[in-house]
Order: C-alpha cells, then structure tokens, then sequence
C-alpha cells in the first residue's frame, strides 16, 4: 500500500512536469494536508491518554472516598442504635425506682462494642553463620511473624471465631427525672447508673424534672 501511494506521487510529479505549475501546486496542497492529519494523530493521542487516566483516576478516588463514606455510616448507625437501648433500658429500670418519675434518658457512646478474633500465627525463623576473612564468625536471626484471621462455615457463611467481645464505651449519661429533686433518691439513681454501666459518677448528670403546672 505504501509502495503504491508512492508511485502514484512519482507519476504526478511526472505529469506536473508536462501539464505546469497548476498541478504542481495542487499536488503540495495534497501532501501538505496529509501531513496535517498525521500531525493532528500524534497530537490528540497522548490528549486522549491523558484524559482516560485522569477519569480512571478520578473514578478510583470517588470509588474509595464511597467506600469510606459508608464505613462511617455504618458506624453512625451502630451507635446512634447502642445508645438508644441503653437509653431505653436504663429508663425502665429507673422508673422501677421508688420516688422516680417520668424518667428521660439521654446515653452517649464513645465506640461501639469491640470483637477481639481468634487468630491463627505462624513464626518463621532463620538463622544464618556467616565467616569474614579474618576468620571472625556472625551468626545473623532473621524472623518473620504471619498472622491469620481463623474463619469458619457457620450457616454457609464464612466468619471469624469471635474470643470476646467488649461493650461499647460510654462518655456520659443525663438523666432527667422527677423525684431528682430529693438527694437521697438522685443519689441512689446515680449509684444505679454508675454500677450497671462501670462508669464514675463524673460521667452521670442526674436533674430533677419539672411537675405538670411548673
């Protein structure tokens, strides 16, 4: 093909030679546009190179900051769903107290609860002698620690061997109630707050509610 569109040139070039000067420059005008798109080619292609990787890098950057964005949703939502048993919990069991009224309860968490999983490890170790030229010997240790998450089949689906499991850590509780007002009774509703959730009573806020007509 190459060969071909050569000696098509060499023959107008022949032919320019006889039919003058008006073919000569049309046939420069037709090489010149050919240049021109070979030109155009070489330019846009590394545009276009440049253009997909930056959308494919675009698109990796929003993929990963969804990914986290929902991780933290989760989170979110696992919270927001402890403190609202606790809360809930911890009203019925202080309206069971004598003197305590129309208790509200306001929990706030500082994590949820934390799984530890058993794990599978593995230790590699290797140990080297080597001897230098004076005669003098080194011994070098080199060891290496793999560690594994040990999953089962439960129900057909895989999961980790859950060893213990921690509660969520709690930063505060307010407690309004009425009854609060009497000293003895907010202390016994703080003594039961502190003891139920092993937290110091630096963490309990207890004030009394005001009555109907207040």
């Amino acid at each position: 093909m190459k060969h071909s569109f050569w000696e098509q040139i060499k023959k107008w070039l022949q032919l320019s030679d006889k039919a003058g000067n008006k073919q000569k420059y049309l046939l420069v005008l037709l090489l010149l546009g050919i240049a021109l798109m070979f030109i155009s080619k070489m330019i846009d292609s590394p545009a276009k190179n440049v253009s997909m990787q930056t959308l494919s890098n675009n698109t990796q950057s929003n993929e990963s900051e969804a990914v986290f964005k929902d991780t933290k949703e989760v989170t979110n939502k696992n919270i927001r769903s402890y403190e609202d048993r606790y809360s809930n919990q911890l009203k019925d069991l202080l309206e069971q107290i004598q003197g305590v009224e129309s208790v509200s309860v306001y929990v706030e968490l500082e994590t949820t609860e934390r799984k530890e999983v058993a794990t599978d490890e593995n230790i590699q170790r290797q140990t080297t002698s080597e001897t230098d030229k004076s005669g003098g010997k080194r011994t070098i240790e080199d060891q290496k620690t793999e560690e594994k998450i040990v999953i089962v089949q439960n129900d057909g689906k895989e999961e980790p061997i859950v060893i213990t499991t921690e509660k969520p850590k709690i930063r505060g509780i307010a407690v309004v109630a009425q009854g609060a007002e009497n000293l003895q009774t907010k202390a016994m509703i703080i003594d039961v707050i502190t003891k139920v959730f092993d937290i110091g009573s630096h963490n309990v806020s207890v004030v009394p509610k005001k009555y109907e007509g207040d």
